[in-house]
C-alpha cells in the first residue's frame, strides 16, 4: 500500500542487509502484489511455493515501480544488479526471510510503533481479539484488530483471506492504524502458519495471549508437536512484555514451566504463577454467563451475554490483559456486560413463534465442536441440541471421523452438510465423516446448507437449539475452485425477518 506520508531512499532501507552502488532511488511505497503497484513503489518479487513473483517484474515496472528486489536461491547472485530501463532490479538471496524486518524498517524507521497484542492458539483467537478491542473502545481507547473476521479499527473491519497477513501488509496496516486513526492498541490474531512463515518475524509485540491447543492444521504441520512448536515461537522468540497463558490447557501447563514470567489465567492459576487471574464459581444463565475471580490485582465478578465454558476462558484472558494495562477490577465489572456478540461465534438467532434457536459458530475442529455443543447442553432449558456440520475439502482428513464422534456424543440429532468441499467430492467427504458414527443410519444428510436450515426450521421441536457449525462469519463457500457467495448469518437474518413479518400479519 503506497502512501504519500512515507518517503525513504532504497539505499537507506537496504543498509542493514546490502550496500548497493546505484544512483539514489526514492521510495514512497513497498508491495508484493504487482497489481497494486503505483508510482514510487518498490516491488518485492518472491519465489513463492505456488507462484514466482519474478514473472510480474515487467508489469510492476510498467505500473510505476522505481526499483525491484528479486529473490534468488543462489547465494553467489546476492547483490547483483540489472536494469529495466532506468529501474534497478536487485537480486536478493533468501529475501523472504527478511521481508518482515524490511517492512518494519520502511514503515517504522524510528521504531515508534503503538502497542500490538498477539493472540494465538487453536480456538478462541477471534473472540479474544474482538472482545479485547471492544473493551478498549468502551474504555475510551482507540483500538484496531487484525485476524480471521477482518482488519481495521474496531467496528470498521475489512475482510481478509488470511488470519495473519503477509509480512509487508502487516506493517502497512499497522502504519495506517497509527497515522490515519491514531490507535492506542492493535490486537492481532497470529496463526501457526504466520509464525512458521515469518510473516510477523520482526514485529515487537507488546504482549501475547495463548488460548489452547488441539488438533488442527496437521495437513501443514504434520504432527501436534510441530504445531505446538510453531505456536511457542511467539513466546520464545519475541521480546514480549507479558506472556499470558491458559493454565488449564495441557500445552499451556508445559509452557508455564518453561516461562517463569508467565501471567496465568484459569481455574488453577493461583497455584501456577505469582501473577494470575483465577476463575471461580461459574454460573450458566439463560442470557449468558457469570463468574467470579481472584487475581493479583484483586477480586471481582464478570458477567457477559455469551454461552459456554470456553467463553469464560476467553473473557478471563481479556480481563488478564486489561488488568496488566492498569484497568481496575471495578471497570471490568462495569464494561463486560456491554460487550457485543462476535460475528459467527456462538451467535444466536431466535425464532420465537417456533420456540427454536439457531446458533452460528465457526467451530471446525473436534475440540471447538465439543466445546460448542457442551455449552449449548448447559444452557438449554428443554428440547434437543442438534448439530449441523461438515468438513472442508483438501484439508486434514483425520479430523473428519473425530468430529463425528463428538457430534454423536454431545448432540441428540446430527445433520451433515457441506462446508467448503473445494476440489474434493462432497459425497466422499461425508462418507469419511460417517465412518466415525456408531449409528450412521440416524444421521441426516443434506448437502445444501440453506436446504438443511429450511428442513430444520420446518421440523424442529419447541425448545430445540441447532448448532450450525463450520462457517461462522464466512460469507462464501468454495466448491471446486469456485468461490460462491453464501452466509449462514445472512440466511438466518433473512429468515428471521420473514418469520417475524408472518407473526405480525397473523396478529392483525
Amino acid at each position: 500500500m503506497a502512501t504519500p506520508l512515507l518517503s525513504t531512499s532504497l539505499q537507506q532501507l537496504l543498509t542493514t542487509w546490502l550496500v548497493v552502488d546505484i544512483k539514489e532511488v526514492n521510495l514512497t511505497g513497498i508491495n508484493l502484489d504487482s497489481r497494486q503497484i503505483v508510482e514510487g513503489d518498490l516491488f518485492v518479487a518472491l519465489q513463492g511455493a505456488l507462484l514466482d513473483g519474478r514473472i510480474f517484474i515487467d508489469k510492476a515496472i510498467s505500473q510505476g515501480a522505481v526499483a525491484v528486489l528479486s529473490e534468488t536461491t543462489i547465494e553467489s547472485q546476492h547483490g547483483a544488479i540489472t536494469y529495466k530501463g532506468n529501474v534497478p532490479i536487485i537480486e536478493f538471496y533468501q529475501l523472504s526471510t527478511i521481508l518482515s524486518a524490511l517492512a518494519y524498517a520502511f514503515y517504522f524507521p524510528h521504531h515508534d510503533l503503538h502497542k500490538v497484542i498477539a493472540v494465538t492458539g487453536t480456538n478462541g483467537k477471534t473472540t479474544i481479539a474482538t472482545l479485547l478491542a471492544n473493551c478498549f473502545t468502551l474504555l475510551g481507547k482507540r483500538c484496531a484488530q487484525m485476524g480471521t473476521i477482518g482488519n481495521g479499527v474496531f467496528g470498521q473491519l475489512k475482510s481478509s483471506l488470511n488470519t495473519t497477513l503477509d509480512g509487508i501488509s502487516v506493517f502497512s496496516e499497522l502504519f495506517d492504524y497509527q497515522i490515519q486513526h491514531q490507535v492506542d492498541y492493535t490486537v492481532m490474531e497470529v496463526s501457526s502458519h504466520g509464525l512458521s512463515q515469518g510473516r510477523v518475524k520482526a514485529l515487537p509485540f507488546h504482549s501475547a495471549i495463548f488460548t489452547n491447543l488441539s488438533r488442527d492444521h496437521l495437513d501443514y504441520h504434520g504432527t501436534m508437536a510441530c504445531y505446538a512448536d510453531a505456536k511457542k515461537r511467539l513466546f520464545k522468540e519475541f521480546p514480549l512484555n507479558h506472556r499470558i497463558i491458559n493454565g488449564d490447557d495441557e500445552t499451556g501447563i508445559d509452557w508455564i514451566k518453561e516461562f517463569p514470567d508467565a501471567v496465568v489465567y484459569g481455574q488453577n492459576a493461583q497455584q501456577q504463577a505469582s501473577t494470575f487471574l483465577q476463575i471461580n464459581h461459574i454460573a450458566y444463565q439463560a442470557k449468558g454467563i457469570l463468574f467470579s475471580f481472584d487475581s493479583s490485582w484483586g477480586a471481582g465478578d464478570i458477567s457477559a451475554p455469551f454461552y459456554g465454558d470456553f467463553n469464560v476462558y476467553n473473557l478471563a484472558a481479556v480481563a488478564t490483559q486489561l488488568l496488566l494495562e492498569g484497568i481496575s477490577t471495578q471497570q471490568l465489572t462495569d464494561i463486560f456486560p456491554q460487550l457485543t456478540c462476535v460475528p459467527g461465534r456462538m451467535e444466536q438467532y431466535h425464532f420465537d413463534d417456533a420456540d427454536i434457536t439457531f446458533v452460528v459458530d465457526y467451530a471446525h475442529t473436534p475440540d471447538a465442536l465439543e466445546k460448542a455443543l457442551s455449552a449449548l447442553q448447559k444452557h438449554k432449558d428443554k428440547g434437543r441440541v442438534i448439530c449441523a456440520f461438515g468438513c472442508g475439502g483438501d484439508r486434514d482428513k483425520g479430523k473428519r471421523p473425530e468430529m463425528a464422534i463428538i457430534a454423536e456424543l454431545f448432540a441428540e440429532m446430527v445433520v451433515l452438510v457441506d462446508d467448503n468441499p473445494r476440489t474434493e467430492s462432497a459425497e466422499a467427504i461425508m462418507q469419511d465423516i460417517l465412518v466415525g458414527f456408531k449409528r450412521p443410519d440416524a444421521v441426516v444428510k443434506i448437502n445444501d446448507r440453506k436446504e438443511a436450515v429450511m428442513h430444520l426450521l420446518a421440523t424442529c421441536q419447541p425448545g430445540d437449539i441447532i448448532l450450525l457449525a463450520g462457517k461462522g462469519h464466512e460469507d462464501y463457500q468454495i466448491i471446486g475452485e469456485t468461490r460462491i457467495h453464501y452466509s449462514d448469518r445472512e440466511l438466518l437474518t433473512t429468515l428471521q425477518a420473514q418469520y417475524n413479518k408472518k407473526d405480525k400479519e397473523a396478529c392483525l
